[in-house]
């Protein structure tokens, strides 16, 4: 899972169990890690991740929303890197000025670790600049997911790359209808959430199959090319990229109405 996606999935989630029932947010990833550290600006002021929610909250925000912006086809190709694939922000709406709030990444690198420095900054929410994302039942994503994913096991399987088809695409096909042997989300999606949001949000993690070395972005393309199968693999990689995005969102999207 690209990392910035996988923050702001865990932002949004635990944001909104907090503004709607008032849920613990507390997280490790987000208050103590060791390698991240985050924080919320807006003009003159900052905050820590609870005191973040607490200000929302106090200042009438009653939901946060997953959004993103347009971007090219080929975004698949550098969502694994930090700053690639489609850019992401985060939406808050209450009864106050509707605010995106986007992510800056910035590096330290040091002789025995690197870290990271994570702002995010608000800015006014301007629909026309976002992606329209669609409130349709989560049947309808699980639906248009597992169809994707039908797509691109087959064609690895195709092209030869059956160990993405095994290890990746056709549990994730699994995963969509049954949880019951499925692993565990890299966190707990809070009980606010439906069943129906866990197992596509599990499915979206477990084939998010875009990176560098040693990715689906790797070694497929050139078994693609052995195949003279290349368009084909852009397109039904660039196809389950973006379901994957658009499934991710309407999973932590789901309870906003």
């Amino acid at each position: 899972m690209n990392g910035e996606l996988h923050q702001q999935l865990l932002i949004t989630a635990l944001g909104n169990a907090y503004l709607i029932r008032g849920t613990d947010a507390t997280h490790p990833e987000l208050t103590q890690h060791e390698s991240i550290h985050v924080q919320f600006k807006y003009q003159e002021q900052s905050w820590t991740w609870i005191k973040w929610l607490e200000y929302l909250r106090e200042t009438g925000y009653q939901r946060l929303m997953l959004v993103s912006s347009p971007a090219p086809s080929s975004s698949w190709q550098s969502s694994g890197f930090a700053g690639g694939g489609t850019p992401i922000g985060i939406r808050t709406i209450g009864t106050a000025l509707d605010t995106l709030w986007r992510p800056s990444w910035q590096v330290h690198r040091l002789p025995a670790k690197v870290t990271w420095d994570v702002s995010y900054t608000a800015e006014p929410y301007e629909a026309s600049k976002q992606s329209q994302h669609a409130f349709k039942p989560l049947s309808e994503y699980i639906d248009h997911l597992q169809h994707a994913l039908q797509q691109i096991s087959d064609f690895a399987e195709q092209i030869d790359q059956r160990f993405w088809q095994v290890n990746f695409f056709d549990p994730a096909i699994v995963m969509l209808t049954d949880a019951t042997n499925a692993p565990k989300l890299t966190f707990e999606l809070p009980e606010v959430y439906s069943e129906e949001a866990y197992l596509l949000l599990n499915a979206v993690y477990k084939a998010w199959v875009f990176g560098g070395m040693g990715s689906w972005n790797d070694d497929p393309a050139n078994s693609a090319h052995s195949h003279q199968l290349e368009q084909q693999y852009r397109d039904l990689s660039g196809q389950l990229y973006t379901a994957l995005l658009q499934c991710a969102q309407a999973a932590v999207n789901s309870v906003v109405l």
